[in-house]
């Protein structure tokens, strides 16, 4: 398994990106093969923001990503 650190703009691009870029993380992130690291200055990067605007979507993607590193 290869062990990949996500950073918060492979995050944001996956959740509110452009149609190609999104798609392009989301198969790296949805890739079985992988184990996926990340850092709490992450999470504090990318949740502030759909948190305070109620984006509830993005904000649930956010949470189920960091659920599971």
């Amino acid at each position: 398994m290869k062990r990949t650190f996500v950073d918060a703009g492979v995050l944001i691009t996956a959740a509110r990106g452009v149609a190609e870029l999104s798609e392009a993380a989301m198969r790296v992130l949805s890739d079985p093969n992988r184990i996926f690291l990340s850092s709490l200055f992450v999470r504090l990067e990318v949740q502030p923001k759909p948190a305070y605007f109620k984006l509830t979507p993005e904000l649930l993607f956010y949470e189920s990503f960091f659920a599971t590193v």
